[in-house]
């Protein structure tokens, strides 16, 4: 029991780091994962489940530690769930506890086979889905174990060599890379059997007791994984255009004016700065670490873009949002895409007519400084590129 403590403490301390830990670069999808593993199994007991036994769990036995292996293939449909098939292979060994058992050393083969559902308890229970550096699982399936008893006590002729097993595991998966992960778990098999002990606690003539005693084992494991297929493309930056406002209908013919050479626009940058009747301005405001909401300070500064926007009626507005490069490109782009709708809602919702805004997605493609992928920077230095940026160009008049 002490040795099934220390493994479920282990796995215990790992799902936390697994819950702490950031968000990884790339985003799940369905995808072919194949691994192997080794480790130690052990008897576990048997539990009587007759009538009027309440599940009685005993063991005369002292189990050894044995060598075990196993390999599965999954299927991964989505970030949570995953469908596998999987082998498990050992030979349990063991010896009675006291000098009084009628048992003797047995040595039993196990060979089990098994359907499981894999579950990514992370993603399972976090709002945002993601391919983590590092997750906790479970598994929970049905399965077939053949039985060989090598050396055994009580021979029990004409049992079925194929038994009902129902595998339960849990463990912590590292990604070492993109395609390869460290898996460190356990799992306990629940078999429809009383004779992976060597012994027939029931008898000879007894078959109704036989069939109540059903016997566990589990197997620890560390092990390697491939995961097949994954491509990540960044993807172009993403243009959000509003639709243009209906053309007006054509004024009545005016005299022509003399013609007068156009002026260049006079272009100066203020951060931020008022609307004027001269200048273009480059306005600017910055967002929380994955977050596309507008805190009071944001909301405040809006509130003079409006202002100045219903004060100069003739002029519009673009809206260039931006990201840091922590995150995927594809991930960091959708990102900005929300962070443009946001500034969109809150100035439509303040009476700017939508036909007046643009709004372009930058996503991490137009950092203010270094601190591009691989690139270690502070927090500071990251915060500056997490922002929104509206641009007004007004003409200056003669």
């Amino acid at each position: 029991m002490k040795k099934i403590s220390l493994c479920f403490v282990v796995l215990f301390m790992c799902s936390i780091l697994a819950f702490a830990q950031d968000k990884a670069k790339t985003e799940p999808y369905p995808s072919w994962e194949i691994g192997v593993s080794l480790g130690v199994t052990n008897f576990t007991g048997s539990t009587n489940i007759a009538k009027g036994k309440s599940y009685e769990h005993f063991n005369n036995y002292k189990s050894d530690l044995d060598f075990g292996y196993g390999m599965f293939i999954r299927r991964n449909f989505t970030s949570v769930f995953a469908f596998e098939g999987a082998y498990n292979g050992t030979t349990l060994t063991g010896s009675p506890k006291t000098s009084n058992l009628t048992g003797k050393p047995f040595k039993t083969g196990i060979n089990e086979l098994g359907l499981n559902t894999v579950w990514n308890m992370n993603n399972l229970f976090s709002r945002n889905k993601f391919d983590r550096k590092i997750y906790w699982y479970t598994k929970l399936g049905v399965g077939w174990t053949h039985v060989n008893n090598i050396e055994y006590t009580n021979p029990t002729a004409g049992m079925p060599w194929r038994e009902l097993t129902i595998p339960i595991g849990t463990g912590v998966a590292f990604r070492l890379s993109d395609n390869v992960r460290l898996n460190v778990g356990t799992q306990w098999s629940w078999v429809n059997s009383n004779r992976l002990d060597g012994d027939n606690q029931g008898g000879t003539g007894t078959d109704y007791l036989i069939a109540q005693i059903r016997e566990q084992y589990l197997y620890t494991h560390v092990g390697l994984s491939f995961i097949f297929g994954r491509k990540v493309v960044p993807p172009a930056p993403v243009v959000v255009v509003v639709p243009e406002p209906k053309p007006e209908p054509k004024p009545e013919p005016k005299p022509e004016p003399v013609p007068v050479p156009p002026q260049p626009p006079v272009i100066i940058y203020v951060q931020p700065a008022v609307v004027g009747n001269v200048y273009t301005i480059l306005f600017g405001l910055n967002f929380g670490f994955d977050k596309s909401n507008l805190d009071g300070k944001s909301s405040s500064e809006l509130d003079r873009l409006v202002r100045d926007l219903i004060e100069n009626p003739t002029v519009d507005v673009e809206i260039g949002a931006h990201a840091d490069s922590r995150g995927t490109a594809i991930y960091n782009m959708k990102l900005t895409e929300r962070r443009g709708q946001s500034v969109l809602d809150y100035l439509v919702g303040k009476g700017i007519d939508a036909s007046r805004i643009k709004i372009t997605a930058y996503g991490e493609t137009k950092l203010t400084n270094r601190c591009s992928d691989g690139v270690k920077c502070s927090a500071a230095e990251h915060a500056a590129n997490r922002r929104a940026e509206a641009t007004i160009v007004v003409w200056k008049k003669n």
